[in-house]
């Protein structure tokens, strides 16, 4: 069998099964899949969407177009990974700051640290994500979309009980507060440099920011 064919069966395995391997997945498996995604977001970053292709991606990651395929998929498939890939860091973060019963300003550190946290190492997917957000087949859109959902009814539950409880300003509408914190988080995927700030120290300062005392 040609070479070509050889790569041309692969991806047609690859569509039917994106991102699957025989047998138990390792932490090696994870992180090359993990390693496409980044530089797949940085691709379509750069190019866009519809500009970016996978031949460019695998050049990038200095691997073949059949790995690429192999271990994540088509170019649709690696969009809709890419948001996967944020959903899930961004949701088990959340979870991992309810985890330990706190005091409301405690917790609300803990959501804003994580928060920053997760964008820090999705810098690229979290920006793409949010930029290509209509190249998502729409099954995928509609289940990242309802996590989104629940992600921010979650933080307005927290900030509500900090307006309450006096740790947040209460004449304000609670969702306008929530949003306005969501979106000073979010925007850092622009401006922030891993070689300049530390996650932590982003987080002190926008805890800061907005006037949140430390919890006991």
């Amino acid at each position: 069998m040609a070479p070509e064919d050889t790569a041309r069966r692969d991806q047609t395995t690859t569509r039917r099964r994106p991102g699957r391997r025989p047998g138990r997945r390792n932490d090696d498996w994870e992180d090359k899949r993990r390693r496409i995604l980044d530089v797949a977001a940085e691709v379509f970053f750069v190019r866009g969407y519809d500009r970016g292709t996978t031949q460019e991606i695998a050049e990038r990651a200095g691997m073949s177009q059949p790995t690429i395929y192999h271990y994540v998929g088509s170019k649709e498939v690696l969009m809709s990974e890419i948001a996967r890939q944020v959903d899930r860091d961004f949701t088990k973060a959340l979870d991992d700051a309810f985890a330990v019963p706190a005091d409301t300003a405690t917790q609300l550190r803990r959501i804003i640290g994580a928060f920053v946290r997760s964008l820090a190492i999705n810098q690229r997917t979290f920006a793409v994500y949010w930029k290509e957000f209509r190249a998502l087949p729409e099954d995928v859109g509609r289940e990242v979309s309802g996590h989104e959902r629940d992600f921010v009814t979650r933080v307005e539950e927290v900030v509500s009980r900090a307006q309450k409880e006096g740790v947040l300003p209460a004449e304000h509408p609670t969702r306008i507060i929530s949003e306005g914190i969501l979106g000073m988080m979010s925007w850092m995927h622009w401006w922030y440099r891993p070689d300049e700030f530390d996650p932590d120290q982003v987080a002190a300062a926008f805890c800061d920011l907005i006037g949140l005392p430390t919890g006991n």
